[in-house]
């Protein structure tokens, strides 16, 4: 079990370690030394049970301190020692009021106090559950989940796991416990891609997050802002239950409520560039991001092309969802073309992947069950007006006018994944795009593409 210690002189540090390690020994102490960082310690070094602070320590603000730990590792037991003074001037009421949790000595230490604190600390943990353990697992027991998916929710139901080695795997979340961002974002910080849940659990997750969100489209939210969350969630869990199981009745059902319920977003937003920035505030973007910000463009476009039929709706928002759905690496969303140079900067295995992945989408497509015609707008997904493209090299005279329309959606989209944002990062992305998708098709859905960033209600 590790313990998070900050410390103070040498004298209370000896002190302190003497008296844990005397009377706990299997407790390890890990303090971070002048130069560490404090927050890439919690997220390298842990987990940690419980923390222990020495208070008369001048350098740190207890309360300041006590918080930000609070938000990485989520809520731990507390041990704060120091001086009677130190006491009563930094041990805050919001830290008295917990008790079980928050341990207060005051110094001279009594061995007993010590004892009985660390002890309580320890029950605390055990009961629920906060002692992270190292477990050995195969990694075909696990399922990986890319990180930033992970800003989608607060807690899971599950314990979440992160690869130690290739068969040592860390607790890192508990189940049915909240989390911070701030704990996802500092794992981002140390470049780790993913985290796992097991194999069983993780489907058990995917059948139960969709019974909820079809229950959450019955009950209809009140506040359209919140349905942006919903939709990426709903995205999100449609993409892995299809790659984990297979297209069901409950996944063709919540494609239905999410198509319903994206057309009003759209027109009660009031501007689509700030909708967009929402969406693609982190150029990395996930796969449910880049399917969610297409649907909307897809669905101004529409609108401003004076499309009212439900059919068209159906066609584009469903190939929004699907068109990324056989790769497995989401930067891939910056590539739009078999000619792009960074493409070999990917394994083998990913460009075969991005070679076939508009066909498998559109194969995937047929098992939508009341929608027709997706798949070969899915199919034509990479098609460029010049016949630069693939599958097959069509070019502006041999492709529809709704396969246009979703061409220059997820287009638009890639390459603001592709380009550092800047306030006129969407003017440029237009002006280059005009000057290629000018021509035949592309030219009515075009203007509205143009008509859906400049508007404003």
């Amino acid at each position: 079990m590790k313990v998070l210690f900050i410390g103070h002189d040498i004298e209370i540090n000896t002190t302190i370690k003497r008296l844990m390690g005397n009377s706990f020994p299997k407790v390890q102490m890990v303090e971070p030394s002048e130069s560490a960082d404090l927050m890439e310690l919690m997220t390298t070094d842990g987990p940690f049970a419980f923390v222990v602070v020495a208070i008369d320590n001048k350098s740190i603000t207890v309360n300041e301190l006590y918080e930000s730990i609070n938000e990485v590792l989520g809520q731990r037991p507390f041990i704060f020692i120091g001086s009677p003074n130190s006491v009563k001037s930094y041990i805050t009421s919001a830290i008295l009021q917990k008790p079980l949790m928050n341990f207060v000595i005051e110094t001279p230490l009594i061995p007993d106090d010590f004892k009985k604190s660390v002890s309580g600390s320890i029950e605390w943990v055990k009961k629920e559950e906060f002692e992270e353990s190292i477990i050995e697992f195969s990694r075909d027991d696990l399922h990986k989940m890319r990180l930033r998916n992970f800003y989608l929710f607060e807690q899971l139901p599950y314990d979440v796991y992160l690869e130690l080695t290739s068969t040592k795997f860390g607790k890192v979340i508990a189940k049915n416990k909240t989390y911070t961002h701030q704990l996802i974002q500092n794992y981002s910080r140390k470049n780790i891609k993913f985290l796992h849940l097991r194999k069983d659990e993780h489907l058990k997750f995917l059948d139960t997050s969709i019974k909820n969100l079809l229950k959450i489209y019955e009950a209809k939210l009140g506040d359209r802002k919140k349905y942006v969350v919903l939709h990426l969630k709903t995205i999100f869990f449609i993409h892995q239950f299809i790659k984990t199981v297979s297209v069901s009745d409950d996944i063709i059902k919540l494609t239905h409520y999410f198509i319903g319920t994206a057309r009003e977003v759209v027109k009660s937003q009031e501007s689509m560039t700030e909708l967009l920035d929402h969406l693609t505030e982190n150029p990395n973007l996930t796969f449910a991001e880049h399917s969610l910000a297409t649907a909307y463009l897809c669905e101004s476009i529409l609108y401003y092309m004076g499309w009212s039929a439900d059919m068209s709706r159906d066609k584009l928002l469903l190939a929004s969802i699907l068109q990324d759905i056989s790769l497995t690496n989401d930067e891939m969303i910056k590539i739009r073309s078999l000619n792009d140079p960074n493409l070999k900067n990917y394994t083998e295995e990913e460009q075969l992947e991005f070679k076939n992945h508009p066909q498998q989408a559109a194969l995937i497509a047929t098992y939508f069950n009341g929608f027709s015609d997706v798949d070969f707008i899915l199919s034509e997904q990479h098609e460029h007006p010049t016949g630069d493209g693939f599958p097959k090299g069509l070019n502006s005279s041999g492709l529809t006018t709704i396969s246009c329309i979703f061409i220059l959606a997820s287009n638009f989209v890639s390459r603001i994944a592709g380009t550092k944002k800047t306030p006129t990062t969407y003017k440029e992305i237009m002006a280059s795009m005009k000057r290629i998708y000018h021509t035949g098709n592309f030219k009515d859905p075009l203007k509205a593409l143009e008509k859906s960033l400049k508007r404003t209600n």
